[in-house]
């Protein structure tokens, strides 16, 4: 989706340095299965409820993920989804982004993106089908592999979005602090992706404000 789902990867990329892409399916079944012992949390953002949910394994790696609806129908937010211009003004840190590779179903794109004093690039490969889903993958010898997936659905006027990521570091790290960057991240990238979808024309009855549970 949008640069969104290279906006909601950068919580554990900002730990990567530049990857080279892979051919191939991108696998994304385990993904997508429910998650054994996971951890969840609601959100209000910008007045929309956000399901946030998390995993992590030594063995089976780390898990995030995120479900919402958005304030448009699917075929916009496939649209918007598509639109990789802005991704440097909303998102901290990117400085340029390059379209290596550009089919209707396959991308692949480098993103160079400074993380306070180090300098990244970081290539990601992308299978997309619209107007359903859209999976990325990033490889690395040195941090491991990262993957993720975005669902859009139909709902009522709207679109549910179901997404998710995983990590399987290459090196020992703390799950808890890639997690903390993944969720800041993500919520940050849905956050914006919403206010677009807004700014697009949004829906005549958008939600009114959440009501969470305390």
């Amino acid at each position: 989706m949008r640069a969104f789902v290279q906006r909601v990867s950068f919580g554990a990329a900002c730990l990567l340095v530049s990857a080279p892409a892979l051919a191939g399916s991108i696998d994304t079944s385990a993904l997508e299965r429910p998650w054994p012992k996971q951890r969840a949390h609601e959100y209000e953002v910008r007045r929309y409820a956000v399901r946030w949910r998390e995993r992590a394994s030594p063995s089976e790696g780390i898990f995030a993920g995120a479900e919402f609806v958005a304030p448009a129908a699917r075929e916009a937010v496939w649209n918007i989804s598509a639109d990789y211009a802005d991704l440097g003004r909303r998102t901290p840190g990117v400085e340029s982004v390059k379209v290596i590779e550009q089919s209707p179903t396959r991308q692949v794109i480098q993103i160079d993106i400074k993380v306070l004093w180090k300098k990244l690039r970081l290539t990601f490969e992308i299978e997309r089908e619209p107007p359903e889903a859209i999976r990325f993958r990033l490889v690395n010898d040195v941090i491991g592999e990262y993957r993720g997936v975005c669902r859009l659905t139909p709902e009522g006027q709207g679109t549910a979005m179901q997404m998710a990521t995983w990590l399987q570091p290459a090196v020992r790290i703390s799950p808890s602090l890639v997690l903390l960057a993944e969720r800041i991240v993500m919520l940050h990238g849905i956050r914006e992706f919403l206010g677009s979808c807004e700014e697009a024309g949004g829906l005549d009855n958008a939600p009114a404000p959440a009501i969470l549970p305390r």
